[in-house]
């Protein structure tokens, strides 16, 4: 025999509960649960950022007073080896890299290798420490090094034959002043 529904109750919102299936009651009494935490959680959430934001404009009023404030620096003598050194520093920092470094690049020819480059900021001066294959490329780039507009002076302060195996290798140094320095 088949089962029939028979019910009388009038319509309304009581009679659609209980023919709602316990299951789905039991669902939607846990989602309108969570529906209720997610809306607590937001609302602390919502409080926290107001109170961040008020923080911030405090922060930015606070700051804004700080930047119209005067500041009183305080005079302390400074050290006479203190000052020394941050003026080397500072001396060697503000040498004419760019030109000097050009200079160096178009006066040096392919047959000579530039193995350092020392400068003395105080007398103007820069040592170069090269290498080529015989002394008539040291000669050439003397004479290039001397015909850069850039320095003044060109000297070769120390040259020597170095055994590198089987080959010889001419090791030198230069002294160049550049212009616009010391003399």
């Amino acid at each position: 025999m088949k089962h029939l529904l028979i019910d009388f109750a009038p319509f309304g919102w009581r009679r659609q509960l209980h023919r709602i299936h316990p299951a789905a009651r039991w669902l939607a009494m846990a989602g309108l649960l969570l529906c209720v935490l997610a809306g607590v959680r937001a609302h602390k959430l919502l409080g926290r950022l107001d109170a961040l934001d008020a923080q911030a404009a405090r922060y930015a009023v606070r700051a804004a007073a700080a930047a119209r404030a005067p500041e009183t620096a305080t005079r302390e003598p400074i050290d006479a080896k203190q000052a020394a050194a941050v003026n080397a520093a500072v001396a060697r920092l503000n040498l004419p890299w760019d030109d000097i470094l050009n200079a160096l690049e178009a006066a040096t020819p392919s047959q000579v290798a530039v193995l350092s480059i020392t400068p003395e900021a105080g007398s103007a001066l820069i040592r170069i420490e090269a290498e080529g294959n015989n002394s008539e490329d040291m000669i050439a780039y003397l004479k290039a090094l001397g015909r850069q507009p850039l320095f003044a002076r060109v000297y070769l302060v120390k040259h020597e034959l170095a055994k590198d195996g089987m080959d010889g290798v001419f090791r030198f140094q230069i002294e160049a002043a550049w212009r616009g320095g010391a003399p």
